[in-house]
């Protein structure tokens, strides 16, 4: 049973990470972190996910433009 939810665990976040075009370890980390939060929901995994590296994204570009 340990082992389906380490592969599916793994395939989510595979497919999470071709689907956003992510890379890095970081991300990775991040993903398998909201797996376990939401559950193995795949749908509410890539939406936690979109918002959270648009929020980062907007951050760096604020922290640029001072």
């Amino acid at each position: 049973m340990n082992e389906e939810k380490d592969e599916e665990k793994v395939r989510i976040v595979k497919a999470v990470m071709n689907d956003l075009g992510l890379s890095g370890e970081s991300k990775k980390r991040l993903l398998e972190k909201l797996v376990d939060e939401y559950g193995y929901d795949e749908a509410k995994v890539k939406y936690k996910a979109k918002r959270a590296f648009i929020t980062e994204r907007y951050a760096i570009e604020k922290e640029r433009e001072k």
